[in-house]
């Protein structure tokens, strides 16, 4: 909690590709970059206890064609603030 958060996502495509979260939500904080599919930010929530933020990311190119994918950022509390993700 409190700590910044840097990951990426990426799909691969002849055209260009897009990502945007299409359910769940990310952790308060941070954001996904549509066009890079990076997820960067400083978690900056109120939670007291671990917390589990699961979500989707689906990657949409120039010809309409979607992948989804299921993720999971795990907020840590404590001294020794940490992130995990999946």
């Amino acid at each position: 909690q409190g700590a910044s958060f840097s990951a990426t996502v990426s799909a691969t495509s002849d055209s260009t590709v897009s990502y945007s979260v299409t359910s769940g939500s990310l952790p308060t904080g941070l954001s996904l970059n549509s066009s890079t599919g990076a997820i960067t930010g400083t978690e900056s929530g109120s939670d007291t206890a671990e917390t589990v933020y699961n979500f989707t990311i689906t990657a949409t190119d120039a010809e309409s064609q979607t992948a989804d994918r299921a993720f999971s950022i795990t907020v840590t509390t404590g001294i020794n603030n940490g992130g995990q993700f999946n």
